[in-house]
């Protein structure tokens, strides 16, 4: 085993011993895809400051948070059931296995909310990428219960790893890994295809303007403050 595989292999144990034993096993696999990728294990709390529970986090409400960067966004949403674990295939051959919902009824999922098509994120003034509850179908696509992005009608599954369902994307949203630990959730890494660079390269004036510096948009969080999407953005734009 060379070094680089060793690293690798070091960082994939030690995120498997922060999660659930049955997802270890595909850990190996994701990584030598290089699709799983190691961050800080940052805490998700309310904005008073507290932990945020898992009774906290209403049904099919839109939260937003920040990570693995204090620029990057991404949704946390309450799916109210079960959501299974589903191997994600992409068109280049690469696969992965993504683990589900957690918390009691394994119906809690997070992604990151930067649109896998051409990096539309919600902003303080506005988003285009949301999600649509069951009871909210999209007035273009006439779908609900799924993340759908205005800008260029790319629509993903939440339920399904937000595999991509129709539109332009060519892959999933990338996974926030959570992790359930006294009651108290955090989020530990990220899975899938990153758009990260592509986000910080298109928007880097734009990021520099809002938090000062590119070093200060692109710092690692280890706490993430959770709220609602329509409490941070001033207008959630539907289609």
């Amino acid at each position: 085993m060379d070094r680089r595989d060793f690293i690798i292999t070091c960082g994939t144990v030690a995120l498997a011993s922060m999660l659930d034993a049955n997802f270890y096993s595909n850990l190996l696999a994701n990584q030598k895809d290089n699709m799983l990728k190691t961050y800080n294990k940052a805490i998700l709390v309310k904005e008073d400051g507290t932990p945020l529970k898992e009774a906290d986090i209403k049904p099919h409400v839109n939260y937003i948070f920040f990570y693995p960067y204090a620029a990057t966004p991404c949704y946390l949403i309450n799916l109210d059931q079960e959501i299974k674990p589903v191997e994600i295939k992409l068109k280049d051959g690469k696969s992965y296995t993504w683990p589900g919902g957690i918390g009691s009824k394994k119906s809690i999922v997070a992604y990151s909310a930067i649109c896998a098509h051409q990096w539309s994120y919600p902003t303080k003034e506005y988003s285009f990428i949301n999600y649509y509850p069951p009871d909210t179908p999209s007035e273009t696509t006439k779908k609900a219960g799924i993340i759908q992005c205005c800008a260029h009608l790319a629509l993903y599954d939440p339920k399904e790893g937000a595999k991509v369902i129709d539109g332009p994307a060519e892959v999933p949203l990338a996974s926030i890994l959570l992790q359930e630990e006294e009651g108290n959730i955090y989020a530990v890494g990220v899975l899938g295809v990153e758009q990260f660079t592509q986000f910080f390269d298109s928007y880097r004036a734009e990021l520099r303007q809002r938090y000062g510096t590119t070093a200060k948009a692109r710092e690692l969080v280890e706490k993430c403050t959770v709220m609602e999407v329509d409490k941070y953005v001033q207008a959630v734009v539907r289609c």
